[in-house]
């Protein structure tokens, strides 16, 4: 009987956190394109067109069908893609709480879905009108049921739902997770090392190229859900012909994998910005100053969960009984490593971050539960077992406040947006307008403007010199320190035109976007600048 009043008050529990966070995601929901793949996702909504880049490869198909079915129920095709990123922020909070719960206990569930609810990152990306919320909660949802097929016997009673007693009922559970994966990638292709990953453990824990086959065909059965509409949709020709065109490009021009940008020392930052600093909130010069009051207890979350896996012995049996998420974790990390770009776009490492509060979470159970063998134990064992209580409730405090900030200013149009919303209102000018990837937006936002997309320094220098007295309009991440010296040296000015730029913390990438103006010798028309805004770096 107490099992079962615990089992609903752990259900209630579990609803609260997941309506909580569905609420305030939508509080803060955007209806702006605030970069051009927010902008493609839209265009993509409102006509899918493989060719047309509507959106652009993968072409993410399950996440663009579930945004569709809402516009079909009268929302506009931002508001969909709002409404699909929040209801997927929620379900992640709820799949962390769960998947915690299967790993470590019912304790460990409350305080992971206290964090993913707080989690400045988990909230601001499910304010994107972007894919990675989606893909990130069917990832953590399809963990959840490989830790729940993995779950001791002897834990079931302490389910919430029917125990999985059988090795049949295991292996069914097992299935789902596959089948998951694989609608998955769908939803965000690049999280494939998590499929494949699972379906690689899963196979050789079960043995024999049966199993593989068998394992194989539950991947495929979903990949195959979204392939074959696709396939029929886009045609096979134009598929191919433009995922490899797009996907040509990510990897050898601007995607920012290891080959274009190879500095060891930016990836290295970038992963250490991207998860300490974004994924997990922690302090960074530039960041809110009070993160520096939560760096203690954030660190000391992470070295309580660290310490659960301490000793050779602990990490083996940790990689034991929950072999798919940390061979999957591990996977994942590596291809966003090399593959991806964690450079200068944290948002690559969002899959990660469930798994991180969840082992934090554990952590935090394991010492609450822990009982000091000294004397005069019974004196400091309440004392003790509260401490990991405060820490998560300060640090979970801390992160909603920070949360709250980032949501407010998200709620502004980024600067590659307000930029747009300029073009547009400023009235008719024919001067052109160069860029290197803000084209597509403008000529959506600002129909009446002549933007003109210059892919080398030699290009831009040209179209300056062509555009006359009049000089032409540029926006930043276009002008290279190279192409500035070489129109300085051809008495050329650069001023700002329009700046409005907003945390690199709510936007990574374009955080100092500005729009400038070339003009010949003579005196500008805004304030001269003797060096541009820095450009953002390729995509």
């Amino acid at each position: 009987m107490r099992e079962e009043r615990r089992d609903l008050l752990a259900l209630a529990a579990l609803a609260a956190l997941t309506a909580a966070a569905l609420a305030s995601r939508l509080l803060f929901r955007i209806d702006h394109d605030e970069d051009i793949d927010a902008l493609r996702f839209a265009l993509g909504v409102e006509r899918f067109d493989v060719v047309a880049l509507r959106p652009h490869a993968p072409y993410y198909p399950v996440f663009v069908a579930a945004a569709k079915g809402l516009a079909l129920l009268g929302a506009t095709p931002r508001a969909a893609l709002a409404l699909v990123s929040a209801a997927s922020g929620a379900a992640a909070v709820a799949f962390t709480a769960l998947l915690a719960r299967d790993v470590a206990g019912r304790r460990a569930a409350v305080f992971a879905g206290v964090l993913a609810l707080a989690s400045p990152f988990l909230w601001l990306s499910s304010e994107k009108l972007l894919s990675d919320m989606a893909g990130t909660a069917a990832v953590t949802a399809a963990l959840w049921l490989c830790a729940r097929a993995r779950r001791p016997r002897g834990a079931q009673a302490a389910a919430p739902a029917a125990p999985l007693d059988t090795a049949a009922a295991a292996a069914r559970t097992r299935t789902w997770a596959l089948v998951l994966l694989g609608v998955g990638l769908g939803v965000r292709l690049s999280y494939f090392p998590f499929a494949l990953a699972c379906l690689a453990v899963i196979a050789r824990g079960e043995g024999g190229r049966l199993a593989w086959l068998a394992r194989g065909r539950d991947l495929a059965a979903g990949a195959l859900a979204w392939l074959v509409p696709l396939v029929l949709i886009a045609t096979p020709r134009d598929l191919v012909a433009t995922t490899w065109v797009q996907g040509l490009g990510h990897f050898t021009r601007w995607g920012g994998t290891a080959i274009t940008v190879s500095s060891p020392l930016d990836r290295l930052r970038g992963v250490l910005w991207g998860i300490w600093a974004n994924g997990l909130g922690g302090a960074w010069p530039d960041a809110p100053a009070a993160r520096w009051l939560g760096a203690p207890l954030l660190i000391a979350l992470l070295a309580a969960g660290a310490l659960r896996v301490a000793s050779r012995e602990r990490a083996a049996r940790a990689l034991r009984e929950q072999p798919e998420l940390w061979v999957s974790a591990f996977a994942y990390f590596l291809w966003a490593l090399l593959g991806q770009n964690i450079a200068f776009k944290p948002r690559h490492w969002l899959p990660l971050v469930p798994l991180l509060l969840v082992a934090m979470a554990a952590g935090a159970a394991a010492l609450s539960a822990a009982r000091p063998a000294a004397e005069g134990a019974p004196r400091h064992r309440a004392l003790r077992a509260a401490a990991p209580f405060a820490l998560v409730a300060a640090l979970a405090a801390q992160w909603l406040a920070d949360a709250i900030s980032l949501a407010r200013q998200h709620e502004a149009p980024s600067p590659a947006a307000a930029i747009v919303r300029f073009l547009r209102d400023a009235g008719a000018e024919q001067r052109p307008v160069l860029t290197r990837d803000l084209d597509r937006m403008i000529q959506e936002g600002a129909p009446g403007r002549l933007p003109v997309r210059v892919r080398d320094d030699a290009a831009l220098v040209r179209y300056v010199e062509q555009a006359g007295p009049g000089g032409a309009l540029i926006t930043s991440e276009a002008l290279s320190p190279e192409a500035r010296d070489a129109l300085a040296g051809r008495g050329y000015t650069i001023a700002i035109r329009f700046a409005r730029p907003r945390s690199r913390y709510v936007d990574a990438l374009w955080s100092d976007l500005a729009l400038l103006e070339a003009l010949p010798a003579g005196p500008p028309a805004g304030g001269a600048l003797s060096r541009a805004p820095r450009g953002a770096p390729p995509r």
